[in-house]
């Protein structure tokens, strides 16, 4: 018997909701995109219908409604107080003093929170609905923005039974970075100015006037306060019970503890797909908070700890160009100095030739410049109205900067420019510099400023291996460079003769032909035991390989037939490198292991670095689950990171995989 209508609307909006919940908060959708649109379409269609039947929380609600002339201001419950805000750990003591004077000798636990860098809002719920939505305003008054919050997806509309009827809810409304960068794209696109960052981009989007444009931008929330609840970090857990968003990483416990856990989160936050900015320490329990009290300004039983800042502004004092191993030219912003994350930043990258114009930048222009993973600077956004007039638009370089070489694109499809000259200095340096790198050859003591001296004496990188035809020349050679002795120029000779044996799949990628990575080295070595079979393959025995595709293959026999000649070389300067045989995992530094690789990685693409694993032991896998014991995360990891952190798994960065791999045998 078919449901009435009115029913038959519930039924639609729960299972909406619940499906909304599996994708935007747990990542774990059950339905395809198919079925869940036509559930919502069938609610939609019974709403219209039925006008008189349909709820104001229902979650089609989600996607806005008309626009308002302006935001109504509305009163908060009790004051939206700030925070204290300090910057060093004795800092954090002297307030851990006061507490414990506050308290007359009562042995408070504490809570810790990471700091989202986003807008304060505070949800209030009647009748287990949300009724009301209010930025922090002044403290004591805030706009009323409820129609923009009813569209972010995991701000529960309804709460369940169990919960209170009347409820109010503190939080920060936030854009994940990836979601950032897309609304950057579509603001290039339509010739609009780009968001700085994503905090000024959440907060300019709940002050639409228009919430089917936020409802578009797709805002995310997280709670922070759930006022009268007993213990604060049991409040949280019980917001998670009733729909609400846990911060993924939080620690409940002693004052040293609490220590511990922001020392732990200064890198470990940066893996978040989100910006946080510090650690919200509180004491836990509500009844010391309420003995502590508050100025009228900041509460006494609370504060914040913040990280050096990860995004400041500066002048854009030039714009020169890098020539990659592979010959690509990259726009290089060299910078008035400015502190950012802690280190003095001077250069930062423009990405390529696209990026500079989307950027819109001019040499005297000031810029917002951030870490990405608090690793390589980049610039991300004009500051708005600091064009110099009358200034050139930067221009890709007619010739090589480095040999002035002829410049071009290898076909018409392709964003890099590069440079055509295959003996250019540059692109010599770069190889050079991957044959010695870790996740190559492992070339002890051969870094970016010895190679930028030598590089210049080899007509190609594997030539250094001729400074061990003549050992005495060699060492003299080398310890006449600067910053180098008899000593350090020894054991580079001394790394350089260990090298010439290491295994294939390590000097296949080590040459740098162009789409072979560590894992498609690994796997060529698997199938031909020698350069020599390698060189003599032919297409079809190529693409036999797994993963080895036309383009690979077809990469593989140019870059063969540029260096004909080559197994006959590694003969003549002594390179025999050893048969890539299958080891036992028994001894490795991850032996046991089951590790998932997510994100962007420094220098480490994910291929090398799922190999560099596998070298090390661990067992390598596509998804996080209860068996997963790690996972290397970078760059805008996303919900790979997020479930791992709910699941209690050790997350770890690429330096922690690079020292692992000085440990392997």
């Amino acid at each position: 018997m078919t449901a009435d209508p009115q029913t038959r609307m519930k039924e639609l909006a729960a299972q909406v909701l619940e499906h909304r919940r599996r994708y935007f908060v747990l990542d774990q959708p059950v339905l395809s995109d198919a079925e869940y649109d036509a559930l919502e379409r069938e609610l939609r269609d019974l709403e219209a219908r039925h006008p008189l039947f349909a709820d104001p929380n229902s979650p089609t609600q989600r996607v806005g409604a008309a626009p308002l002339d302006s935001f109504r201001k509305a009163s908060h419950r009790t004051p939206m107080l700030s925070l204290d805000n300090t910057y060093s750990a004795d800092e954090l003591r002297e307030w851990e003093a006061r507490v414990q004077k506050g308290l007359a000798g009562v042995e408070p636990r504490f809570s810790a929170e990471l700091k989202v860098d986003g807008l304060s809002l505070s949800l209030l719920y009647e009748g287990r609905a949300l009724v009301r939505a209010v930025t922090r305003g002044n403290g004591d008054e805030g706009e009323d923005v409820t129609e923009n919050a009813r569209t972010i997806a995991d701000i529960p509309l309804t709460l369940p039974e169990d919960a209170p009827g009347t409820l109010e809810v503190r939080g920060e409304v936030f854009l994940s970075r990836r979601r950032w960068e897309e609304l950057n794209r579509e603001r290039d696109a339509r010739g609009e100015a780009r968001f700085a960052n994503p905090r000024n981009a959440a907060a300019g989007t709940m002050k639409q006037l228009d919430s089917r444009i936020t409802a578009e931008r797709r805002l995310s929330f997280l709670p922070w306060q759930f006022p009268g609840a007993a213990h604060h970090s049991l409040g949280m857990d019980q917001l998670a019970a009733w729909g609400f968003n846990r911060m993924p990483a939080h620690a409940e416990g002693t004052f040293q503890e609490m220590l511990a856990f922001i020392e732990a989160q200064a890198q470990a936050r940066l893996l978040l797909p989100f910006d946080t900015d510090g650690v919200v320490l509180k004491v836990d329990a509500l009844e010391l908070q309420e003995r502590l009290g508050a100025t009228d300004r900041v509460p006494r039983w609370a504060i914040a700890f913040k990280y050096p800042g990860l995004q400041a502004t500066t002048t854009l004092l030039g714009i020169t160009w890098q020539v990659s191993r592979a010959g690509k030219l990259t726009p290089v912003a060299e910078l008035e100095a400015v502190e950012v994350a802690g280190s003095t930043v001077r250069r930062a990258t423009l990405h390529n030739a696209d990026e500079l114009a989307r950027l819109g930048v001019r040499v005297g222009c000031r810029v917002f410049v951030e870490k990405g993973g608090e690793v390589i600077p980049k610039v991300v956004a004009v500051v708005p109205g600091t064009l110099p007039e009358g200034a050139a638009e930067p221009q890709v370089p007619a010739a090589c900067p480095v040999c002035a070489g002829a410049v071009g694109k290898d076909s018409d499809g392709e964003v890099a420019w590069r440079c055509q000259n295959p003996e250019c200095p540059a692109k010599i340096t770069a190889r050079l510099q991957h044959l010695g790198s870790r996740a190559a050859l492992d070339i002890e003591g051969l870094g970016d400023a010895l190679v930028e001296q030598m590089a210049s004496r080899f007509a190609q990188p594997w030539d250094v291996f001729t400074l061990l035809d003549d050992p005495k020349q060699g060492l003299a050679y080398l310890a006449g460079l600067d910053r180098m002795g008899e000593k350090s120029a020894r054991n580079v000779l001394e790394a350089l003769e260990a090298a010439r044996t290491k295994p294939l799949s390590r000097w296949i990628h080590a040459l740098g032909i162009p789409m072979v990575g560590a894992r498609t080295a690994e796997l060529l070595a698997e199938t031909f035991p020698t350069l020599a079979d390698l060189w003599g393959a032919d297409e079809q025995r190529l693409l036999a390989v797994e993963e080895v595709g036309p383009k690979v293959a077809a990469a593989l026999k140019a870059f063969a037939a540029l260096h004909p000649a080559l197994p006959a070389q590694f003969a003549a300067l002594g390179i025999a490198p050893a048969p890539s045989a299958p080891r036992d995992a028994a001894g490795l530094p991850l032996a046991g292991e089951v590790a998932v690789v997510t994100g962007t990685l420094p220098t480490l693409g994910r291929e090398e670095a799922e190999t560099l694993l596998k070298r090390l032991g661990a067992k390598v896998t596509s998804a996080v689950s209860p068996r997963t014991t790690l996972l290397i995360a970078g760059e805008k990891a996303g919900s790979k990171l997020a479930k791992a952190l709910a699941l209690g798994i050790p997350v770890h960065d690429e330096a922690w995989l690079l020292d692992h791999a000085t440990m392997e045998p």
